[in-house]
């Protein structure tokens, strides 16, 4: 245990050292007491730094935290390896200590032992979590399955993850709580296998404002990131920024009322669709500006393979590319469907370019090009559907409506 002496440090967290506390890292004995103590030692000065050189540290319990004071726990890096080995998190914010101005950084957690389950987190922040960083993590698996990654129950308010990796999720890789101002930014959530697990790669569960996804890659789960749980509130505002939703079941989907942003994003190789506003989204506001939308189907999987699936709320959609969707690129299938605007997109090489139904639309300025069939009106009777140029303008690639 260490602190600098100089009046200006005064307020800074005691620093813990795990090996000072009897903790080996090397992957044979059992570190969990030594950790422990370590963590004990920390809240007994209500905070401090719990530090892991270098080293593979064998876990067959849960770290448990159990006081709101800061607790920062921090590696040297991916060389600093935490060997979880019981069907527990790795890391665990009991349900009555909030994880408030804490970090969790530079370390790798590694699923071993017993298989998890897929309700499992590594690390789980049952009271919360406030002003807290996670920062270049890497979240994996050796000789045992990966469950979830990052869980925060009860609220979830000013925090960030920065970088981090989790491969070969099962579960949920971020679950996100109630609150405001969460930012994920960059890393990946990769899922073990989309068609056994009932996995989600980012879960927004409601009642929370100012979430940022930002150039995060999601890949290969059952569902990308889904926005709203069934039966819960809604959430608020979503901004989705240049990020990656690839080769899963469903891609991005909004069961909610939240208004949400997608901007310059890249939805691609889902195998029902790469973006949906379900049925249950009646009071959401979805703005697509720019990116891609395509590749549905890709896999030779049973699914739709439709590109954008409309069924409820409004939408925007400008200046996007929709293309290669063996399904329908664009498909507004809810009657309900209203007051929405698909302007400068680039429709082409799709089963059909775009089927339109609600009421209250313009669809202006898109090429069609290179779809089976070109565009399907079947909406109300107030809309425009003006300077789009269809090509080629054949029986089959002509605008039809019903």
């Amino acid at each position: 245990m260490s602190t600098g002496n100089d009046a200006s440090e005064k307020n800074a967290l005691l620093s813990f050292n795990v090996k000072d506390f009897g903790a080996a890292g090397n992957n044979q004995n059992d570190d969990t007491s030594a950790i422990q103590a370590a963590v004990q030692a920390a809240i007994k000065e209500k905070g401090g730094r719990i530090h892991f050189p270098s080293g593979h540290y064998r876990l067959t319990h849960a770290i448990q935290v159990t006081s709101a004071d800061r607790i920062d726990i921090t590696g040297d890096g991916f060389s600093t390896v935490l060997h979880y080995r019981a069907d527990e998190p790795a890391v665990l914010w009991n349900e009555t200590s909030s994880c408030r101005e804490s970090s969790i950084r530079d370390l790798c957690l590694t699923a071993s032992g017993a298989n998890k389950s897929p309700s499992t987190p590594a690390i789980a922040l049952r009271g919360g979590s406030e002003r807290s960083l996670f920062s270049n993590l890497l979240l994996n698996s050796d000789s045992a399955r990966m469950g979830s990654g990052i869980e925060v129950l009860k609220v979830m308010d000013t925090t960030t993850l920065d970088n981090c990796q989790f491969w070969g999720v099962s579960g949920t890789g971020i679950k996100v709580a109630q609150g405001s101002e969460v930012r994920i930014i960059g890393g990946r959530v990769i899922g073990r296998d989309r068609y056994s697990d009932k996995s989600i790669g980012i879960h927004l569960t409601g009642n929370n404002g100012g979430v940022h996804v930002v150039t995060t890659d999601i890949i290969a789960l059952e569902t990308a990131m889904k926005i709203g749980e069934a039966g819960g509130p809604s959430n608020r505002e979503i901004f989705i920024t240049h990020a990656t939703f690839d080769s899963s079941i469903h891609g991005l989907v909004q069961i909610d009322h939240s208004y949400t942003s997608i901007a310059g994003c890249w939805a691609a190789s889902s195998d029902e669709e790469q973006i949906l506003v379900d049925s249950t989204a009646t009071g959401a506001i979805v703005s697509i500006s720019g990116g891609t939308i395509f590749n549905g189907g890709a896999y030779g999987k049973p699914g739709g393979h439709h590109g954008l699936v409309v069924r409820a709320g409004s939408f925007m959609l400008n200046g996007v590319t929709v293309r290669h969707n063996q399904g329908t690129g664009i498909l507004v299938e809810g009657a309900g469907v209203k007051d929405y605007a698909i302007t400068g997109c680039r429709i082409a090489d799709n089963g059909t370019g775009a089927v339109l139904k609600g009421n209250c639309y313009t669809f202006t300025g898109n090429v069609l090009t290179r779809n089976t069939s070109n565009l399907i009106d079947k909406g109300g009777p107030v809309k425009s559907l003006t300077g789009n140029v269809l090509h080629p303008p054949s029986a089959s690639g002509a605008v039809h409506i019903e």
